[in-house]
């Protein structure tokens, strides 16, 4: 009981933080619209906005939980992963257009070396110090085969992935994994979010990926609010949707948006005929990757506290 209490005052400092934080970037954008466009000042507007409201946060969230002191680096981080998850869309204040741009900016390609295959996918890096969702399958050759991973950015960089860095679940076929990315004051991407999976046949959908170098955008409409897929190794995903857009090669671990430009999903499958492409993609519902990421943020705050789940 004493683990689980602890676990929830942590969680609470964290989270507190985090929307805290998320304010201050809101704060530090205003800011900037009155500041020079150079020499980064909106950027270190935003940053130090950002800190100074999530350090006043802390102060009294410590003060009545009774909590020690957090990491910053790890906290900001952490904070990113809260404010991603849970933030509602009103208070992200952005627009349809801003949304997709931001999505698009921050496409990913996800490469898993084991040796003697080597598999590409998508993701999308959804906070600035390096993590990505992406789908499972994209990774599994690194959790079976012991395989190496790494995350390919759009200006060419790569990084790499270390094992205790990816979280999964194989049954909805998400897939959480961090690069080997630093940032100081970590914040999300500002995009618009679907967080209860709500769907129904014939919304718009747009499909975004990256691949090889090259970004991937079609569009569709949902067909089947409610599907599951047998994969080839007899693993059932559950949880899924079907959509009428046409898949690419590589498609998988991308992510699904609908028409207010809000994510709602992940790729993980496009079925095929005769080698084909035939129109149908399936995706995995980001309700559940959002809970894989709060459970994520859970753990490492109880982790930085030294509280074991």
């Amino acid at each position: 009981m004493s683990k689980l209490i602890n676990l929830i005052k942590s969680t609470a400092i964290i989270s507190g933080t985090g929307l805290a934080a998320y304010s201050g970037i809101e704060l530090g954008e205003k800011i900037a619209h009155y500041l020079p466009q150079s020499y980064m000042l909106p950027k270190i507007a935003q940053g130090f906005s950002a800190f100074f409201l999530g350090f006043l946060a802390n102060i009294p969230l410590i003060t009545i939980l009774g909590t020690k002191k957090i990491s910053e680096i790890e906290a900001y981080s952490i904070s990113a992963l809260n404010a991603f998850a849970n933030a509602n869309n009103d208070a992200r204040k952005i627009s349809t257009e801003k949304s997709l741009e931001e999505i698009s900016n921050n496409l990913v390609e996800v490469i898993v070396d084991n040796g003697n295959k080597v598999t590409k996918g998508s993701g999308l890096m959804i906070t600035t110090d390096g993590y990505v969702i992406t789908a499972h399958h994209v990774i599994d050759g690194m959790i079976i085969n012991g395989g190496k991973a790494k995350i390919k950015l759009q200006n060419g960089k790569s990084y790499s992935v270390k094992k205790e860095n990816v979280w999964y679940n194989k049954n909805t076929d998400v897939a959480v994994i961090k690069a080997a990315k630093g940032m100081y004051f970590s914040r999300p991407i500002k995009v618009k979010v679907d967080q209860d999976s709500k769907l129904n046949r014939g919304d718009e959908v747009r499909i975004l990926g990256f691949r090889d170098g090259q970004k991937y955008n079609t569009m569709g409409m949902v067909t089947n609010p409610s599907h599951t897929w047998k994969q080839d190794n007899g693993n059932v995903v559950y949880d899924l949707f079907q959509t009428d857009a046409r898949g690419k090669q590589g498609q998988s671990g991308g992510v699904i948006a609908n028409g207010d430009g809000e994510l709602i999903g992940i790729c993980v499958y496009s079925s095929t005929r005769n080698g084909e492409d035939i129109g149908v993609i399936g995706g995995a519902k980001l309700s559940n990757a959002l809970t894989y990421i709060n459970q994520i943020a859970a753990k490492k705050s109880a982790k930085m506290f030294d509280y074991k789940l």
